[in-house]
Order: C-alpha cells, then sequence, then structure tokens
C-alpha cells in the first residue's frame, strides 16, 4: 500500500534538538515515519550547520536544507519581520515541484513559499501565535515600532490562516485565539508530548562541579530572543535577591547559543553552559527549576521537561501558558522580580514544601499527553487531508 506523501516545511533543521521546536519536530517525524513518505525541506537560518546535520534525519525523511536570505536589521517594513527573515527561492521552486498528497507548514511566515494556489491541501501548524508574542514585545517596550510590528503580523497571520485547509496550534489556549478568527471548531489540537524518565533518573550533568551548593536551573534556547530576555531579567533582577538570603545559591543558564550578553552574566555564582547534549542532567541536579519568561506562547518544552523530571518549579505566567488548570498547584507562578525571587527563596529554603511541589509535577506530568498520541493526533489530520480540497492562497 503506499504511503501518504508529505512535505514538511520548517524554519529549522530538526536536528539536533537544541531548542523546543526542533525537539517537538523530530519527536513528530520519527513516530510519523514509518507509515508516512516525509520530505523534510528546511529553510535554514543557519545553513553550514544544517547541511552538515541533514544526513542524521536520513532514516527518517528525504531532506532539503534551503538557505534564508539575510534578514533585515531591523523590524518595520511592508512585510512581517518573521516573514522577511524566512525568504527563500530556493525553498519556493522546491515547493512548487512536490508532487506531495499533504503540504505540512510550521509557521505562517513560512506560508510565503506555496504557489498562488496549492494543488495539495495545506496543513498549517502554529507553535506559537506570533502575533500576541509581538503584542507581549509591544506592551513591554511600548514602542511605536514594536505597536506597529504587532497590527502587521496580525493581519498576515490570520490571512495565512484563512488560506490553509487547515489549521492546528499547540495548545487549547491558542486554538481559541485562532477560532475567533476562523470559527468554531475550525482548528484541531497537536499537542508536545512528554516521555516520563524512570522516577530514578539521576545523572551527573557534564562539567558541573557538585559541590553541595543550591543549584537554581533556567533552561533556554538562547538563539531564541524571549529566553535572551528571561535569562537577563533572572541573572539582573532576581538572583541577586535570591542570593541575597541563600548565598549559597548558585544560577545555572543551560541551553544553546548564548549570546555575548548572556555570556558576560558568568561570575562565581553564574553558570552559563552553552549548548549540552542533554538538558535532562542538569535538570535533574536543580534544586529548583526557574522559567522566568516575560514573552512566549504556546507550550514551554522547557516546562514539560522539568514537570517530567519531578521538579519543583517557579514560572511566570507566561511560562505556565498551554499547561491547563493543573498547573496552578504543581509551580509556584511569580511574575514579577520581587515575587519570584521571594518565592525561589522560599522553595529552596522549605524542604516540606519543595516536596510538594516535585510531587505535583509529577503527578501532573502522568496526565499529560505523550508524544505518540500527538502523533497519531497529527496522522489522522494528514488523513484526513489527503483526499480534500486545495488551498486559495493570497499572490
Amino acid at each position: 500500500m503506499r504511503k501518504p506523501q508529505v512535505l514538511f516545511i520548517t524554519g529549522h533543521l530538526p536536528y539536533p534538538p537544541i531548542s523546543g521546536g526542533r525537539r517537538r519536530e523530530l519527536e513528530l517525524l520519527t513516530r510519523l515515519a514509518p507509515d508516512h513518505d516525509l520530505h523534510v525541506l528546511a529553510i535554514s537560518k543557519t545553513f553550514a550547520e544544517d547541511s552538515e546535520n541533514a544526513s542524521a534525519l536520513s532514516t527518517l525523511a528525504r531532506v532539503d536544507v534551503v538557505p534564508a536570505l539575510p534578514p533585515p536589521e531591523r523590524i518595520g517594513g511592508r512585510r512581517p519581520w518573521q516573514v522577511m527573515r524566512h525568504r527563500s527561492p530556493r525553498a519556493a521552486a522546491l515547493v512548487a515541484a512536490s508532487s506531495a498528497d499533504v503540504v505540512h507548514i510550521e509557521g505562517f511566515y513560512l506560508m510565503q513559499h506555496l504557489p498562488a494556489r496549492s494543488t495539495a491541501p495545506v496543513l498549517l501548524v502554529e507553535q506559537n501565535v506570533e502575533y500576541a508574542l509581538w503584542r507581549q514585545r509591544a506592551r513591554q517596550s511600548g514602542t511605536p515600532a514594536a505597536w506597529a510590528e504587532y497590527r502587521l503580523t496580525r493581519r498576515w497571520e490570520e490571512a495565512a490562516w484563512q488560506a490553509a485547509s487547515r489549521c492546528a496550534a499547540v495548545t487549547e489556549d491558542d486554538r481559541r485565539v485562532m477560532e475567533r478568527t476562523l470559527g468554531r471548531g475550525s482548528v484541531a489540537v497537536i499537542p508536545d508530548g512528554v516521555d516520563l524518565p524512570p522516577a530514578s533518573y539521576v545523572r551527573s550533568p557534564p562539567g558541573l562541579e557538585r559541590d553541595g551548593r543550591e543549584l537554581v536551573v533556567f533552561v533556554g534556547n538562547f538563539a531564541y530572543e524571549p529566553n535572551v530576555d528571561a535569562a537577563l531579567h533572572l541573572a539582573r533582577d532576581i538572583f541577586p535577591r535570591v542570593a541575597a538570603s541563600r548565598p549559597d545559591a548558585r544560577l545555572l543558564l543551560v541551553g544553546n547559543a548564548p549570546p555575548e550578553a548572556v555570556r558576560a552574566l558568568a561570575s562565581d555564582t553564574v553558570t552559563v553552559t552553552g549548548r549540552v547534549p542533554d538538558v535532562r542532567p542538569f535538570l535533574s541536579a536543580a534544586t529548583v527549576v526557574v522559567c522566568p519568561l516575560r514573552i512566549g506562547g504556546g507550550v514551554k518544552l522547557k516546562m514539560l521537561e522539568a514537570l517530567c523530571m519531578r521538579k519543583a518549579i517557579v514560572s511566570t505566567g507566561v511560562g505556565l501558558q498551554g499547561l491547563g488548570p493543573g498547573a496552578a498547584g504543581a509551580v509556584a507562578r511569580a511574575d514579577d522580580a520581587v515575587q519570584f525571587a521571594t518565592a525561589v527563596e522560599r522553595v529552596l529554603g522549605d524542604p516540606a514544601e519543595r516536596q510538594r511541589l516535585e510531587a505535583a509535577a509529577g503527578a501532573l506530568a502522568a496526565r499529560l499527553p505523550t508524544w505518540n498520541e500527538a502523533a497519531e493526533l497529527l496522522a489522522a489530520e494528514y488523513e484526513e487531508l489527503s483526499g480534500g480540497r486545495s488551498a486559495d492562497l493570497p499572490a
């Protein structure tokens, strides 16, 4: 029996899984590969590295990595910045030549590569509602340029939703936002999944001196601007308050591509690891895991991983997005620097509270969808679309 042919268009190579988006895509592709003929088209902003790594996916899919054109230096223009930073004439040519049964697009800004009328049905999956992130940035900065980018992104993003044959979100919250434009019942949810490690999972983080100090751990892909903002906010505004009352505390900033501003935070009490092969040893070693995000959407894979590691967590409301009402009892929430520092101090200084949060995190993780369940939902969307309608796209 012929396998359905799926053209999977993404803004990065899903390997190595150094970000939440890459990890999500790799987990789904791994599970879809046995029953689908997959063609991954990665429109890369790190072309040399992604080209070198493309062979790692060769057992799952045919892979093409094409370079994105250089992005504009700043926001402001006739097209959204996310659209401009993912331009690729080579990608458009490959899409036009495709004979796929279904075109899967990860992010509205990649819809620009489809021909004016797609002959295959188009599934547009939004890991975040991007205009909501720009609204958060605008509220934080207050600049006219950020507000203009929010309005422009919203107009283009909503038009992309309407052009697709079918849309999907990662969370129920984002589904409701999208359905305000598309109508009730028109958006699927393909969640992020979890894989629970053994309860006894403990590994020593490589290169980390185990000196008995309390470890406050933040995990993030620092090539992503909201994680940089969170790290700077944490190290400058929050952790000094914690260290004043807990002098043995140590802050670990763990993740890919820290820019100079983040690397400069390193000190006797702050460690910046850079890319690590596996974040789980650092989560396992943490006394408390923190998520001080001020900008974000969707669900944060760093939060899912910390819950699965049964860790005590302190997070902003942005970090809790997508986790549902059960997160309220499993994660300590704080939204300004003073409250956040106080919550971290309380978790560090109260073993009973820490153990309560750890138990609640494990209980919540056990109720979350698995990667297998998420892949089954995505496969069902492919099946429904493969005999369906085409998308009418704006010229």
